[in-house]
């Protein structure tokens, strides 16, 4: 009660207020509808300890899209192609770039499969592709940045073989 009355005289409540707010915009990525990298691997590090099915999907010739239709229009396409149904436990984030998602299912190795079929039909009809890798995290055993960057680089090394 003593540090309210304290913060209110001294202003702290409204800077703390903003910093709240300020946290939560950070954490939301509004022109794809999905939360930030920052706030996939927060979740990731209170997530409870079991094995959970993680994606990384790679949109194909993003850079392309954006020159061809504009950003604003690509970034409507990534939004509405995400837009799939998922749990409520499941979380979708942008991953570094404007090509990269993550994603974490509550679901086994069958339902994370059905979603990505499902995302790759919604893709499709925003006129987008993209390649992904599926794989099983042990939460709390291997760090997720670990799980997604093996991932990662298993597409690169395909996107290499199919160039060369």
């Amino acid at each position: 009660m003593l540090k309210r009355v304290i913060s209110k005289i001294f202003g702290f409540e409204k800077e703390i207020q903003r910093l709240r707010e300020q946290v939560r915009e950070l954490s939301w990525d509004a022109s794809f509808g999905m939360w930030t990298r920052g706030a996939f691997l927060q979740f990731c590090h209170v997530m409870p300890r079991s094995a959970r099915i993680v994606a990384f999907i790679d949109l194909d010739d993003i850079h392309k899209l954006n020159q061809q239709f504009g950003y604003t229009e690509v970034d409507r396409r990534v939004k509405a192609a995400f837009s799939v149904s998922f749990r409520r436990s499941d979380i979708v984030a942008r991953w570094y770039s404007g090509d990269e998602i993550a994603i974490l299912f509550d679901a086994d190795m069958s339902g994370a499969e059905r979603k990505i079929d499902e995302l790759i039909n919604f893709a499709y009809n925003q006129g987008l592709s993209f390649k992904y890798e599926l794989s099983e995290w042990l939460v709390g055993k291997i760090p997720i940045e670990d799980v997604i960057k093996e991932m990662a680089d298993k597409i690169a090394m395909c996107k290499v073989e199919r160039e060369g």
